[in-house]
């Protein structure tokens, strides 16, 4: 039994996407095209090298729904994948709950480590062993008691390892911290303007994402020793250049739909709301429908609605300069929305090149915005 998965794809260039598929042998049924998009069936067993071929022309597709062989797969390998899964975690929980796999000391002080670990050798603390083994109160009284650096041990299982947490006497005191004004974004520098602080870049320096562009301190004699550096709040505004960048691709011809002048045409008769018989669909792949409603007595009103199918056909043009153009500047204007009001524009500039029958554009806008936020 064959089973079919549905495509729905950008239609611009359909013919030519038909023909790749033909010429890998993939047979599509339910060809329909509607404006831009394209929608078909295709066998699953196909589905993959057919989405293969569409993402290398470079068009929009989505799966609308997908054969009975596939789900039955996901489903077999998801369910086998929470019943391996919850097999494990269950090892896991048993092994956790009576064993300790690993010990951690909490400590930057090399010298307090060592001693902890002379005295975990000493009562024959190791990893791998029991945890009803391991008595942790009297080990976290025994290094408060011996060691002369520590003024507080807490030793704790956290799920199979053993932590050893040290709270040292003697705290190293921290470095003073000053606010700061970093770059939101990576750019060059144009201005800086400082309202408070020290800048640290100056215009034409290249600046990455977060590094620091204005800090909170200034110097009341730089470079002498009679310095003395003061904190202060880092206020200021940071311009930078940077590029708004998109890129478009246009193929060289379009799908242009066009009637044959044949058409075909049926009567709906409606009665309170409800259609009498049942309506006729033309056998055309393609169409488009043109309605006409009319309304008739009104006690009893009695609705016809009068549906004209006039058959079309896809035909490929050649896309004109004129078209491309066109494409480019609506592309320009939605780059354009992109920027931010305040900013002010530098240069802007558009390449161009021929790849096969597509043409490759890539739109620049070059601007000086602000490029500081406060952290």
């Amino acid at each position: 039994m064959k089973v079919y998965s549905v495509v729905n794809c950008e239609a611009r260039n359909s013919q030519r996407l038909i023909n790749k598929f033909l010429e890998k042998d993939i047979p599509l049924k339910k060809i329909k095209s509607n404006g831009d998009r394209l929608r078909f069936c295709v066998e699953d067993k196909h589905l993959s090298k057919c989405i293969e071929i569409i993402k290398a022309t470079g068009v929009d597709y989505a799966v609308e729904s997908r054969g009975g062989a596939y789900l039955a797969k996901s489903l077999m390998l998801r369910y086998l994948s929470v019943a391996v899964t919850a097999v494990m975690v269950i090892a896991a929980l048993i092994m956790a709950r009576s064993v300790c796999f690993k010990i951690e000391i909490d400590c930057e002080n090399v010298d307090v480590v060592s001693q902890v670990k002379n005295i975990l050798a000493q009562d024959s603390i190791r990893p791998y062993m029991l945890k009803s083994k391991i008595n942790t109160k009297a080990l976290s009284k025994r290094i408060s008691g011996e060691i002369e650096e520590v003024g507080f041990a807490n030793c704790y299982f956290d799920g199979g390892k053993l932590t050893v947490q040290i709270k040292e006497v003697h705290v190293k005191e921290e470095e003073e911290e000053y606010s700061k004004i970093v770059a939101d974004r990576d750019c060059i520098i144009t201005r800086v303007l400082v309202y408070s602080g020290t800048a640290l870049v100056k215009a034409g320096d290249v600046v990455k994402k977060g590094d620091t562009l204005i800090e909170g301190y200034i110097d009341t004699a730089p470079d002498t020793e009679e310095n003395e550096r003061l904190t202060v709040p880092a206020d200021g505004l940071v311009y930078a250049e940077t590029a708004y960048v998109k890129r478009i691709t246009i193929g060289d011809k379009v799908i242009e739909t066009r009637r044959t002048g044949e058409s075909w045409k049926t009567t709906d008769i409606y009665l309170f709301g409800k259609l009498i018989g049942k309506s006729k669909l033309p056998e055309y792949e393609q169409y488009q429908t043109v309605e006409e409603e009319k309304v008739f007595g009104s006690v009893i009103p009695v609705k016809a609605v009068t549906k004209t199918y006039y058959k079309t056909e896809s035909v490929e043009i050649e896309l004109s300069d004129a078209q491309i153009e066109e494409q480019i500047s609506l592309a320009c204007i939605q780059l354009w929305n992109e920027i931010p009001e305040q900013s002010r524009l530098l240069n802007n500039y558009t390449y161009k090149k021929k790849v096969d029958n597509l043409h490759i554009i890539d739109i620049y806008y070059i601007i000086e915005e602000t490029v500081s936020k406060g952290e």
